[in-house]
């Protein structure tokens, strides 16, 4: 099927997207429209493939609270002047194993994952994971598979992602297979993922966390021997991009795709040439069994704890800040909410789609120039607990109709804000509702999550302060009844209001679009 889905939503939603801001001068510019969109929109597709999304309301109105006596007041003051950090539509992405290019649902003839992709607006993709370095082998003069490999990639895979990246208008990054240390195969690689996705291929990666290649308490992703580090990495990584420079001379790198600082310090300081980003990769609840940090156990509760708000503030800081001292932005390159195999507590539920929102955001507003959630196209029941995207077949019998989750919707209403600068935003009340502004050349969008538990507290009147020359012009609102209910989170997309909620639904985000007029 043709990518149809920014037409789609368009019609859907009747939004206006304000304009750009300027690109970074390691990123393409994106094709002109008129080259990624199909004139054949059906209004009612989205929300056919995205589960909870609502039709728009006019005019707008919050809905009816599970408890009806009011939660914690809120007061919000929106300071006019602009920021340092910027949100972008690469700040909103997704992030799959490798393996799954393998797949011929990336054809947009032969699934409907290009709609949902497509309406996440001009979205970063990136394509990794565990899979790269022990699982996948690639080859384009059709060697025969060796018996590690559980998936071969050839020319033809690239071919079909460069058809799918056009379609949804995306920006690309690869990772390159590491753990078997054959820079010339790496190379031909790129060379052909280049071929195929052209400029839309802004930057490759050397190996997936490379740091976890030697971990000891990972032995089952061991696939280096005990003691090798960050030095060790950096002597095979030179290697690799010196093969793949002299196949593909002008290919960027981003690295290392860590999750620990020393080797993002080690990576920066051996100035690869023509390194574009720093890459980071973290998963906020990684204690499975919940006793080494309480914490970092992956339920609800955690999940929208303020401890894990500042958690990010101090992980996602670190990246920031190394990369600062080096002049590198920092990409998000993988990340998600845990890193706890299969179904959880947290898994699907509207708490998940809350914390999307609010990491999201906090991310941008601390300097991340580019974030991808992972996820794959399995399906969705038993395949893809924390996915954005799921196929509603069965593991092994895929139907190509892929649906987006509850932290899907949360993707979509980010990805519906405009782009820009942000704004200082001032909270006052009770430490669990956080606030976001961002400013373009038309406007403000103000986007506030509400972090209680609406089974049990009520909404939290809300007492609103805009810079002078703004009106109200639309309202968004992403709402749920309990943290945990799995999947039955709702979005109201944007939608005409005139007048300031009286109040902050209590685990919701509202979205305030304030024009200048």
């Amino acid at each position: 099927m043709p990518s149809r889905a920014r037409l789609a939503v368009a019609a859907l939603i009747g939004l206006t997207i304000a304009g750009c801001t300027t690109q970074r001068d390691t990123s393409p510019s994106p094709m002109d429209s008129s080259e990624s969109q199909s004139t054949t929109a059906d209004a009612a597709d989205l929300i056919d493939l995205a589960p909870g999304l609502e039709a728009v309301q006019d005019p707008f109105s919050l809905p009816a609270a599970p408890v009806s006596s009011p939660g914690p007041d809120t007061a919000v003051t929106v300071n006019p002047s602009a920021g340092s950090t910027s949100l972008a539509t690469a700040n909103v992405g997704l992030s799959f194993e490798v393996t799954d290019l393998a797949d011929e649902r990336w054809d947009p003839d032969k699934s409907t994952l290009d709609e949902l992709v497509g309406a996440l607006d001009q979205p970063s993709l990136r394509f990794g994971g565990n899979s790269v370095d022990r699982r996948m082998w690639w080859t384009s003069t059709g060697e025969p598979t060796p018996d590690w490999a559980e998936v071969t990639l050839t020319p033809a895979d690239f071919e079909r992602l460069g058809e799918f990246a056009g379609a949804v208008d995306a920006t690309v990054t690869l990772v390159v297979d590491l753990g078997h240390n054959d820079p010339q195969r790496a190379a031909d690689y790129v060379f052909y993922a280049k071929q195929a996705l052209g400029e839309r291929l802004i930057a490759i990666a050397v190996g997936n966390e490379p740091n976890g290649f030697a971990l000891a308490s990972q032995p089952q992703y061991q696939i280096r021997p005990d003691g090798w580090g960050p030095q060790d990495y950096l002597t095979e990584a030179t290697a690799y991009e010196q093969a793949i420079r002299a196949r593909v001379p002008d290919i960027a790198i981003v690295g290392p795709g860590a999750f620990d600082a020393p080797w993002w310090r080690a990576f920066a300081e051996a100035k690869i040439p023509d390194t574009v980003a720093l890459g980071q990769h973290w998963y906020p609840l990684w204690s499975c069994d919940a006793v080494q940090e309480p914490r970092a156990a992956p339920t609800p509760a955690n999940l929208v704890s303020p401890w894990l708000h500042e958690r990010a503030n101090f992980i996602v800081g670190m990246g920031i800040s190394t990369g600062a001292d080096y002049g590198l932005p920092v990409w998000l390159e993988e990340t998600g909410p845990t890193s706890c195999a299969g179904t959880n507590d947290s898994s699907r539920t509207h708490a998940q789609a809350l914390w999307t929102v609010d990491f999201t955001l906090n991310a941008a507003l601390l300097g991340v120039q580019r974030a991808n959630q992972h996820g794959t196209i399995d399906a969705c029941a038993g395949g893809a607990p924390m996915s954005p995207v799921c196929d509603t077949g069965e593991l092994d019998a895929p139907t190509g109709v892929v649906q987006g989750q509850a932290n899907y919707l949360a993707m979509l209403l980010v990805a519906r804000l405009r782009e820009g600068p942000f704004m200082p935003v001032a909270v006052q009340g009770d430490g669990m509702v956080y606030g976001y502004a961002v400013s373009d050349d038309e406007g403000i969008d103000v986007v506030l999550v509400n972090l209680n538990d609406p089974a049990t507290v009520g909404s939290s009147p809300l007492t609103f302060s805009a810079p002078e020359g703004y009106q109200l012009s639309d309202a968004s609102l992403l709402y749920g009844a309990s943290l945990t209910a799995r999947n039955e989170s709702k979005l109201i997309p944007w939608s005409p209001a005139s007048a300031i909620p009286a109040s902050v639904p209590a685990g919701s985000v509202l979205a305030l679009r304030l024009s200048k007029g």
